[in-house]
């Protein structure tokens, strides 16, 4: 599933090519939305808020302003390409038409349209936590949510997008092993310093990531408190842990070992024994 950091970098990559334009078309072929009435609108914006992605239009009538809606999840992506080259296909959920590119979603099992002025009480915002990659993070709210799930996991509340905003599966067992903490023992037995440190750390790679974007792994031979991120070397996986069952940890050589972890929606988490020992 992508998360935070490649939808703020599939957002930087749409604005420059959208904002400003005039739409020429719009369908969702799986819904039975008429969005004809956002021909001749102006888009506004292009942003991500955590896993979601936004297009803001404006028609200027007494409707009001409208939000174009997505959510990838596991299979869903955006195309961007010339508008005289697009070729929808059988998997188009939405396409948007300027004069000049066209946006395909293919695949995504959320492309919805709804009133602007709703984003912040529709179900998929109104609980959202603060967004790691957002301009105004607020790192005290995001702390003060994941103490409300003390009694959690913590890969789990790290996966809840009502504490954070954008961690997703890869980067939960990556910053766990990063910050040697124990992703089976609940937040309870994290400390506070601990926890900030985890979330200073995710905004400062994730970043990285939309800004120059690559998966990383940390530097085996520094420090662990002042690794740094580089290109994986020939024959190396780009990352520390995850995906990684069997093979050997770069920092200390134990096997990386996994298991699938929470009840609602499992997912696997991958940790190194001896990098991450076992909080109880």
């Amino acid at each position: 599933m992508p998360e935070g950091d490649t939808l703020h970098r599939l957002a930087a990559k749409l604005a420059p090519a959208l904002t400003g334009a005039v739409v020429r078309r719009v369908e969702l072929p799986r819904t039975t939305v008429d969005a004809r009435g956002l021909t001749g609108a102006t888009i506004t914006g292009v942003e991500a808020r955590g896993k979601n992605l936004l297009v803001h239009f404006s028609s200027g009538e007494a409707a009001g302003d409208r939000t174009l809606h997505v959510h990838l999840a596991m299979r869903g992506r955006v195309d961007l390409v010339a508008r005289e080259a697009a070729r929808p296909g059988p998997e188009l959920v939405a396409l948007v038409e300027t004069d000049t590119h066209a946006v395909l979603v293919r695949s995504a099992p959320i492309a919805r349209l709804l009133r602007t002025k709703d984003l912040l009480r529709d179900r998929a915002f109104r609980d959202l936590g603060p967004d790691l990659l957002g301009a105004a993070f607020d790192r005290d709210e995001a702390l003060r949510r994941l103490r409300l799930r003390n009694d959690r996991p913590l890969g789990e509340a790290l996966l809840d997008q009502g504490a954070v905003a954008g961690i997703g599966n890869v980067w939960k067992s990556e910053l766990c092993f990063l910050l040697a903490l124990d992703p089976y023992a609940p937040v309870a037995r994290c400390k506070d310093d601990e926890l900030l440190a985890l979330l200073d750390r995710a905004r400062e790679l994730m970043r990285a990531n939309v800004d120059a974007p690559r998966r990383t792994r940390p530097d085996p031979f520094a420090p662990r408190a002042n690794r740094v991120a580089r290109d994986a070397r020939r024959g190396e996986s780009p990352l520390s842990v995850y995906d990684r069952a069997g093979q050997p940890c770069y920092a200390c050589g134990t096997t990386i070992t996994s298991a699938s972890q929470g009840f609602v929606t499992p997912r696997i988490t991958y940790t190194c024994a001896t990098c991450q020992p076992r909080r109880p």
